[in-house]
């Protein structure tokens, strides 16, 4: 493995080079080098796919890598610690984990580089919940699994699928149970969601959060209040010690090669935490480092696309870590979490008429044409504009100002300065703004109103559903028009220039339906388990937005099954 630059963690402490040294020339080495070190994985020979290389800097939350290669000298360690369970990483994965395993009897330290675990989102996806017995959801367990296999190309493992469902309904029950012991009043129940369409399956699986306690939340995204009541419980106990700004480096193995611990550390700095039951990598991703970017994603899946993640701890320690004691991992290139809806650098995510702008407006590439069905579901969307930024070099909703009525532009003028917006009299005019080619905007733009002007309105090209009430359309238009978007008539006109937004990364290290982590034979490494986006065997391609909610489902899910059967065997 080779080098990389040191880095200061989110807790302001100095970290050592991830990796060591590596040969200056290939006659050193016995092979070619990679100038990126995270090429540099795998023992043996090692083919290299040709992508374009992306030099420029990622624009947003750089995070610091804790994972170290170096050997660390027993000189540097201040300390030992011992518990029975030990936990790297205190997002959804790793505080369920520390919960089952604290409920189970076992002495647990739960360590988290950052101020708090990753609480961004907004529900949990699962299987045979008594909250979707209450609601009537009938759910086929097999056309779920299906469902996350075939969404995956058949590639994801089905041992880890069924796992995940076979699981999941114990899991968000147990979650139910913790937030009664909490301060919080949280109630979970499984919603019933239309029906997906575009021959895409629907599973009623998704499980969201009443919040009444401490204060009624009704916002989109919930997860910090979910989070706050399972912390608080855990950090309540007494068999629990969590450890905030405390990074886990490395593994310990004993001679037999069972994960026996980690080395960790804190602003003080490194010390050892032995584990006589396991540990659990649940560092989540690695969105956050953008040399790991390069070096395992495709580039077209993120290199334009924003960056939404809120905070900057998920920089692939936990692969790190794992892959250093031989631990296999999910083929690369990996597989991301993308959506449509991204924004340009300078803030376009704060544009407050976003959302009504996607909801109603076509969108056209840098050949003046429409690329896709504007209305599919988000990583759809967003891999088609990934590929159109990658082909053709633009993507942008076209709209007028029907859309822009009662809207005070002069408040929008630093989205139109920083080309977000732009707006002309003409479509002409907005072509050649956008640099499209003469006369096939207008074209493209007829094509469009046609469709919408039919008795029936069809898209015959991308089959986007123009028929179906759309509430946006109606409060546009006062209620006047009752369809699924708008046509784009009346001057001036606008464009919106839109991108894919990147959440997190999904695929990590391979593990079994015990969550244990295997290595490159498709062995278990003794002691040593993985959850949530640390964790491999789910997604290939992109994650299947369609689907509900099974990114926390399955790092719930995994949290409680690695916890129970490292402290009980089951």
């Amino acid at each position: 493995m080779a080098g990389v630059a040191a880095a200061t963690t989110a807790a302001g402490f100095s970290i050592k080079p991830a990796f060591a040294d590596i040969p200056t020339t290939p006659a050193e080495s016995g092979k070619t080098l990679a100038e990126n070190p995270y090429l540099n994985i795998f023992d043996g020979e090692v083919n290299y796919l040709p992508v374009k290389k992306i030099d420029k800097d990622w624009q947003y939350l750089q995070g610091d890598a804790a994972f170290e290669d170096r050997e660390i000298p027993e000189a540097e360690i201040m300390k030992t610690d011992s518990c029975d369970f030990l936990v790297i990483g205190a997002g959804i994965c790793g505080i369920m984990a520390t919960l089952k395993a604290s409920d189970e009897g076992a002495n647990v330290i739960c360590v988290e580089k950052m101020s708090r675990g990753r609480n961004t989102w907004e529900s949990i996806g699962g299987y045979g919940s008594k909250a979707q017995a209450e609601s009537g959801n009938v759910v086929d367990p097999a056309r779920f699994a299906d469902a996350i296999l075939r969404s995956g190309y058949f590639r994801a493992l089905p041992d880890v699928v069924w796992s995940y469902i076979n699981n999941s309904g114990e899991t968000i029950d147990y979650m139910q149970e913790i937030f009664d012991q909490s301060d919080y009043d949280i109630e979970i129940y499984n919603t019933t969601q239309p029906e997906t369409g575009y021959d895409m399956v629907t599973i009623q699986a998704e499980h969201k959060f009443k919040i009444t306690g401490p204060v009624e939340w009704n916002a989109h995204l919930t997860g910090m209040f979910p989070m706050a009541a399972l912390t608080s419980v855990a950090a309540s106990r007494s068999n629990v010690d969590l450890r905030h700004y405390t990074a886990g480096v490395q593994l310990i193995q004993d001679d037999s090669g069972r994960a026996t611990g980690a080395i960790v550390k804190n602003e003080e700095g490194y010390y050892r935490i032995n584990a006589s039951k396991g540990v659990l990598l649940a560092t989540g991703g690695y969105e956050n480092n953008f040399e790991l970017m390069k070096a395992w994603m495709r580039p077209e899946d993120f290199s334009t696309a924003s960056l939404t993640g809120p905070c900057s701890g998920p920089t692939g320690d936990g692969h790190m870590m794992g892959l250093r004691v031989g631990a296999n991992m999910d083929p690369i290139p990996h597989a991301p979490m993308v959506f449509n809806g991204g924004f340009h650098k300078t803030g376009g995510r704060s544009l407050s008429i976003k959302s009504k702008i996607m909801a109603v407006a076509p969108i056209v590439n840098k050949r003046g044409v429409r690329f896709c069905n504007e209305s599919h579901q988000k990583d759809c969307l967003a891999n088609a504009i990934n590929a159109q930024l990658y082909f053709t070099g633009g993507a942008w909703y076209i709209f007028d100002s029907i859309v822009m009525n009662g809207v005070d532009e002069a408040a929008l003028k630093k989205y139109f300065d920083a080309e977000f917006l732009y707006k002309a009299d003409t479509l002409d005019q907005l072509a050649e703004t956008l640099g499209l080619p003469e006369g096939v905007l207008p074209d493209t733009i007829d094509q469009w109103n046609g469709y919408l002007a039919m008795d029936t309105p069809i898209d015959p090209e991308f089959r986007r559903d123009l028929v179906s009430i759309n509430s946006v359309v109606a409060a546009l238009t006062d209620g006047k028009v009752q369809a699924a978007a708008l046509p784009v008539k009346e001057g001036p006109f606008y464009a919106m220039t839109t991108r894919a937004d990147l959440l997190v990364t999904v695929s990590g290290l391979i593990v079994n339906e015990n969550c244990q982590v295997l290595d490159t034979d498709g062995n278990v490494i003794e002691g040593l388990y993985a959850g949530g986006n640390t964790s491999g065997g789910m997604y290939s391609g992109t994650y299947p937005r369609h689907l509900p909610s099974v990114s926390v489902g399955r790092a719930a899910t995994f949290g409680y099954v690695a916890a129970k059967h490292a402290v009980k065997g089951e």
